[in-house]
């Protein structure tokens, strides 16, 4: 089902380059804020954001939302969005820099494997390596997911996990590939064009028991056309994640809604996302 949203600016842009972070400074009344940095068994380095719910009995719920591009991600929050989920953990997984984006890691990190032989220095862009989301979904679930966890006081109930453009590609990678480490997913705006539609023809391959009980919130702009020669040409609402959604629809145990962001281009499908994935996430 589609639920209607309110018109946002085609012409939203993403905040600058350096992350902020102004939701550090100030602190939050229903949430604890910390960082820390997580070196990983193969070397691989990355950070990790927390914010724990101050009220126990608020938190009795335990549920926790898992946001990619983590640095990005926190650098939208507000005290004002957090303070409709008082009783939500959100831990963000991001990068060891002071930008929002680490575009070479999330370009290995977030695309899927497109043979054996990957990863590999993707064609369009040789500097950067693509085809490492099956690894790093690896390390999410064996090595990043654990640590966090361990900063919270209580045990999890319900996971649930978001990402946008290559994450939220990574986030329906997560559910085909390793179904059931979390309840709920969050993609927005995926870039499912990505590689000839790649993950649509692996979707495909899936059995259509394979991916059990899951609940599924997709957002998208329907003004995300873009010039890049690598990128997407369409009028309206991406076509591969409307197909998307409707083959996800058809499969049993999958709960599936969607939301467009009338008037939204790429960029802008991201902080408007937040306020819906985060009660989609604590409900």
């Amino acid at each position: 089902m589609n639920t209607p949203s309110a018109p946002v600016s085609p012409a939203a842009k993403l905040p600058p380059e350096e992350a902020r972070l102004a939701i550090f400074e100030g602190g939050v009344p229903t949430h604890a804020l910390s960082r820390k940095l997580i070196d990983c068994r193969d070397g691989r380095r990355y950070q990790l954001f927390l914010a724990v719910p101050r009220d126990q009995n608020a938190a009795a719920q335990a549920h926790v939302l898992y946001m990619l591009d983590g640095n990005a991600a926190f650098d939208a929050l507000t005290p004002e969005l957090l303070a409709l989920v008082p009783g939500l953990a959100l831990v963000g997984i991001g990068y060891d820099t002071p930008l929002r984006f680490d575009r070479s890691a999330r370009s290995l990190d977030y695309t899927p494997p497109r043979n054996e032989n990957d990863p590999q220095p993707d064609p369009q862009r040789p500097e950067r390596m693509v085809g490492g989301a099956s690894l790093f979904v690896g390390r999410l679930i064996s090595e990043l997911m654990p640590q966090a966890e361990a900063e919270l006081p209580f045990a999890v109930a319900c996971r649930a996990i978001w990402g946008h453009s290559l994450a939220g590609m990574c986030v329906l990678h997560t559910l085909f590939t390793r179904p059931g480490h979390f309840d709920r997913y969050v993609p927005v705006s995926p870039s499912l064009w990505w590689e000839d539609k790649l993950l649509l023809k692996r979707e495909a391959d899936i059995a259509p028991d394979a991916l059990g009980k899951a609940e599924i919130l997709v957002m998208l702009g329907d003004s995300e056309r873009r010039s890049s020669p690598e990128g997407p040409h369409w009028d309206g609402p991406a076509p591969h994640t409307l197909e998307m959604i409707r083959r996800l629809g058809e499969r049993p145990g999958i709960s599936i809604t969607h939301k467009i962001f009338a008037g939204a281009g790429h960029a802008a499908t991201l902080p408007a996302s937040l306020k819906p994935a985060l009660e989609f996430a604590a409900k």
